[in-house]
């Protein structure tokens, strides 16, 4: 790999892979944003069979009633296929509590003559019987080919808004292009789906040389405000990583940056351009082709809105000559102006082992993994002022790569506007705990769902069940009440994983990167996430078995 060296208090030797920056001294342990999925599933076509993994429904329906018995305790929420799915996000109907809808990725492979067509779909389940049935609806990606991360949300009057990036890649036209971040939204409860409205295009062909200037659009996700006391009521904002970078045919000169942006609309047709929102912080200390204090290397962006109508963004900035940090930003004129990005946390990622892609992992595990920061408010303080944010993070493992890993949670909340931040642990047991989402409850209680290895025989194994975690605070700001509870009723089995695996001897590398929880007006709790309990049939090989599907957990009050 071509190294650069630049000056960064001091100097730090730099490189740059496709799927990520590298920084510091040693890449294997300063690592940078990563990109999406969308990248590797095309360097995954072997993995898919044709015959295999072909979506053949793009409507169905599926129950408690009618899904298989491995799933019992739980919900199923898709039918379309034996295919991989995964990237959960869920939202329920702010006027309806029995009105749910769900999203994950599904995946696809089919020749059409003698083109082979490849495909994920950002694809929605809905309910409205409180999770007894589902429908699960392929929104049309037209007039592309692909979409991907999926997030969903409404608004007050029960809107759905769907936000995913898209692209052009397999249709046999021409090269996988720079993806595009695109929304459409239901009116009808997750039915019927508008036209895809584009919200940020991506520029040039993403192949593995990556000459020329290119925009890879990245990990989008969606948040509406809801707020009766707002003025800018029931505006969708989306938030999405820009992955900028240009070379020559000689691989040089050199440019990378990765701002996090912002777009918002008030009719889901109409949206604003996009703008830069990760600022300056005297922690963004390394920089590469940004100004001195740019926060301009991030990923993973969530937007959430409080009462009153102040929208807060949590991302991850790897702007840092080591451990990399949580970042928050906010806007309180409906998106138009933002503050610059506050400092929650040292995030301890760099401490990681490495899959066969050269992507952090969990010991015993293929499948890889990022810390993530998602947000979430509390509607019950009409301030707006109350904002948490969710992470899990390998403090508590070795220093080094070849140590065991002991990932867990951690909530930072902050009672000022984002201001200052406190920190407490969620879940720190035995094993990892991981992938983690934060949800508040209307009456100020906070949720937090997450994989949990605790639940399998050890590291020697990759296994994860699902747990939810409740927890209540005091006037002082410390925790009056906690709850641990496993949700998931069978165990998830990501190391004989059906897909993902064909070079990892049944080890999956991919389980998605995010789950989703969401708690509704009744203080209930959907749980959803990326389960691998079920055994196909005819795998490839014993060790290749296990299928990957959506499913979900409601938890009473």
């Amino acid at each position: 790999m071509k190294r650069w060296t630049v000056g960064v208090c001091g100097l730090l030797t730099l490189g740059l892979a496709l799927n990520g920056v590298l920084l510091g001294q040693n890449a294997a342990k300063k690592r940078g944003p990563q990109l999406s999925g969308f990248f590797d599933f095309k360097e995954a076509i072997s993995e898919f069979e044709l015959g295999l993994g072909n979506v053949s429904k793009l409507s169905c329906t599926v129950g408690t009633a009618t899904q298989p018995g491995i799933y019992s305790g739980n919900d199923l929420l898709d039918c379309d296929a034996e295919v991989p799915h995964n990237e959960t996000t869920i939202a329920i109907n702010p006027n309806n509590p029995n009105h749910e809808i769900g999203g994950y990725h599904s995946y696809q492979r089919v020749q059409v003559g003698s083109v082979i067509h490849q495909h994920i779909f950002g694809t929605a389940s809905v309910s409205f019987d409180g999770g007894q049935n589902w429908q699960e609806v392929v929104p049309s990606p037209s007039p592309f080919e692909f979409t991907g991360d999926p997030a969903l949300a409404f608004d007050s009057n029960a809107r759905i808004y769907f936000a995913n990036i898209a692209d052009h890649e397999g249709q046999g036209s021409g090269n996988f292009t720079g993806p595009t971040v695109v929304v459409t939204f239901s009116d009808d409860g997750g039915l019927s789906w508008a036209p895809q409205q584009i919200v940020a295009k991506g520029q040039g062909g993403i192949d593995a040389k990556g000459n020329g200037f290119e925009i890879f659009q990245d990990k989008d996700y969606i948040a509406v405000d809801t707020s009766a006391a707002s003025s800018h009521r029931n505006r969708a904002y989306v938030t999405w990583s820009s992955f900028q970078s240009k070379f020559s045919s000689g691989r040089s000169p050199f440019f990378i940056r990765v701002p996090i942006m912002v777009s918002f609309s008030d009719d889901g047709m109409n949206w604003s351009p996009g703008k830069e929102i990760s600022g300056f912080n005297p922690a963004c200390s390394a920089t590469i082709s940004g100004l001195p204090n740019e926060c301009d290397l991030n990923q993973d962006s969530y937007p959430a809105v409080a009462p009153g109508g102040k929208v807060y963004v949590s991302f991850e900035n790897f702007n840092t000559p080591a451990e990399n940090q949580v970042m928050v930003v906010s806007s309180s004129d409906g998106g138009t102006t933002w503050s610059n990005p506050v400092r929650v946390a040292t995030l301890f990622d760099i401490n990681y082992p490495v899959n066969v892609d050269g992507r952090a992992t969990l010991t015993g595990c293929q499948l890889r993994y990022g810390v993530k920061a998602n947000t979430a408010v509390d509607n019950s303080d009409s301030t707006g002022n109350t904002v948490y944010v969710v992470w899990a993070d390998n403090k508590n493992g070795g220093p080094k790569s070849t140590d065991p890993t002991n990932t867990d949670v951690f909530l930072g909340k902050s009672t000022d506007g984002g201001a200052t931040w406190r920190i407490y642990t969620v879940d720190n047991s035995v094993n990892d705990q991981f992938y983690p989402w934060v949800a508040v409850a209307p009456n100020g209680r906070v949720d937090v769902g997450y994989m949990d290895r605790s639940y399998s025989t050890g590291q020697s194994v990759c296994q994860y069940g699902f747990t939810l975690t409740r927890l209540t605070f005091d006037g002082a700001g410390n925790i009056a009440s906690k709850t641990t509870a496993r949700v998931d009723t069978g165990l998830s089995d990501p190391g004989h994983s059906r897909w993902f695996s064909a070079t990892t001897n049944g080890n999956g590398r991919f389980i998605g990167d995010y789950n989703g929880i969401a708690v509704d007006s009744n203080r209930k709790t959907w749980s959803l996430w990326t389960d691998q309990r079920n055994v196909v049939a005819n795998p490839p090989s014993p060790s290749r078995n296990h299928g990957q599907h959506a499913v979900g957990a409601l938890t009473a009050p």
